[in-house]
C-alpha cells in the first residue's frame, strides 16, 4: 500500500489521465482476448519460456490474426503482464503463467469482470444522473438491472446463464483463499463450549453460504463436532452444485427472504452476502433470522466489511461502489447497527480480521 501511495504521488496530473484513458481500459480486455483463445492455458501448458509470437499462434486453440496478436502482446508487455525480449519475442512472468494454470481460478475469476463488472461501471454515471444523484436504495431498479438488455439482476442472470454463475462462483472461491477465515478471529471454542447440540441442534447455519468455505473452516478447527450440526443455506441450484465427504455438513436449499427452516442454533452467520443488498431489504431478511433465534442462546454473527469511519482501503472502497451499481452498499458501524436494531436485535461487539478488511460483525436479540 506504501508503494502504491507513492506511485500515485509522484504520478503527474497528465500521467494519471493518461493512465484512466490509455492504460486501464484496455489492459484487461487484452487479457481476456488471450484467455478465449486459450493461449495462457497453452503457453503454462507448454512450460513457459520465451516464444516468439508465431510459437503463441501455433499453440493458440483460435486462429488469430498475426498483426492483431502482435498488438496485444505488446500492450500487455508494456502493462508488465508479460515481458518483452526481442522483436516479436515475449516472456511469461508468475502472473501471466497462473492465468493458465487452472488450480489458481485467476482466469475463470478474472472472467467476472467481463460478465458483471465492466459495463455497469461504465454505465453508472449516466444511471446516477438519470436518477437525479439519488442513493442507490432499489434492488428493483438498480445500475446493473439498467445496463443489460435482459433487465435481470446480478443473480436473476446467473440464474439464466450458467456461465455467468460460473464465473462469479469462481470468484468466490478464489476470494475465499485469500480472506482471513473467520475462526482465526472469533473465538468459535468458546462458542462450541457454550452450545447445545444434543437432539440434532445446529451449531452454525451458514446462509447464503455458497459451496461452504466458511463451515469448512469450522470443521477444519473442530473437526469432531456432531454430524449434521453445520448447516449450510443457499438457493437449490447453487446447493446441487456443492458436493460433500463429510456428514458434519448438511446442506438445505433455502431462500433467505423467506422463515428461516432451522430453528434455534446457536450461530446463524452471513460472509459478504448482506452487502448485496439496500438497507430495507437486509432488514427484512435479518427479521426471517431474528423469528427462528432463541432468546439468550443464538447469535448472529455478519463477517463483511465494516468500512472506517476515516481511511477506508481501495480494496474496501472500490468493492462498495461496485455494490452500489447493484443498489447494495458496504457499511459503517453506525448503519449495521441501525439495520440490525430495526431488525429486533443488538450489536454487541464488532471482531476485526487483523487485516484492515472485513470484520466480524456479532449481534444478539434484543
Amino acid at each position: 500500500m506504501a508503494a502504491r501511495k507513492l506511485y500515485h504521488k509522484l504520478e503527474t496530473n497528465a500521467e494519471k489521465v493518461l493512465r484512466f484513458m490509455n492504460e486501464e481500459p484496455v489492459v484487461y480486455p487484452a487479457i481476456q482476448v488471450l484467455i478465449d483463445t486459450g493461449i495462457w492455458d497453452a503457453w503454462t501448458a507448454s512450460g513457459g519460456g520465451e516464444k516468439h509470437i508465431d510459437e503463441l499462434r501455433g499453440i493458440a486453440k483460435e486462429d488469430i490474426d498475426p498483426e492483431l496478436l502482435q498488438h496485444l502482446l505488446q500492450l500487455l508487455a508494456s502493462g508488465n503482464i508479460i515481458e518483452e525480449t526481442g522483436e516479436g519475442l515475449f516472456q511469461p512472468t508468475d502472473f501471466s503463467l497462473s492465468l493458465g494454470d487452472k488450480n489458481t481460478l485467476l482466469a475463470p475469476a478474472l472472467r467476472v469482470r467481463t460478465d458483471h463488472v465492466m459495463r455497469p461501471s461504465l454505465h453508472f454515471p449516466e444511471f446516477l444522473a438519470k436518477t437525479g444523484y439519488r442513493m442507490p436504495s432499489d434492488d428493483t431498479n438498480s445500475c446493473y438491472i439498467d445496463t443489460y438488455p435482459e433487465k435481470k439482476d446480478y443473480f436473476g442472470r446467473c440464474k439464466e446463464n450458467p456461465s455467468y454463475q460460473e464465473s462469479f462462483s469462481s470468484f468466490l472461491a478464489l476470494w475465499s483463499q485469500h480472506r482471513r477465515p473467520w475462526p482465526q478471529f472469533y473465538d468459535t471454542q468458546a462458542l462450541l463450549d457454550s452450545s447445545d447440540l444434543s437432539n440434532g441442534g445446529a451449531l452454525v447455519v451458514d446462509i447464503g453460504g455458497h459451496h461452504g468455505a466458511d463451515l469448512f473452516h469450522v470443521l477444519k478447527k473442530h473437526p469432531d463436532v456432531p454430524a449434521g450440526s453445520l448447516v449450510l443455506q443457499d438457493l437449490p441450484k447453487v446447493i446441487a452444485s456443492a458436493k460433500f465427504t463429510t456428514d458434519k455438513i448438511r446442506a438445505i436449499g433455502h431462500n433467505f427472504f423467506e422463515p428461516q427452516p432451522v430453528k434455534g442454533s446457536r450461530v446463524y452467520y452471513f460472509h459478504a452476502v448482506l452487502h448485496d443488498w439496500p438497507d430495507k431489504t437486509v432488514v427484512d431478511i435479518l427479521k426471517q433470522v431474528a423469528a427462528a433465534m432463541k432468546p439468550g442462546y443464538s447469535k448472529l454473527l455478519i463477517n463483511d466489511i465494516v468500512l472506517p469511519p476515516v481511511g477506508a482501503s481501495i480494496h474496501q472502497t472500490g468493492l462498495d461502489c461496485f455494490m452500489l451499481q447493484i443498489s447494495g452498499k458496504e457499511r459503517t458501524e453506525a448503519v449495521w447497527n441501525k439495520v440490525i436494531s430495526e431488525a429486533g436485535m443488538k450489536i454487541v461487539n464488532v471482531w476485526p480480521d487483523g487485516r484492515g478488511y472485513e470484520s466480524l460483525v456479532e449481534a444478539e436479540l434484543l
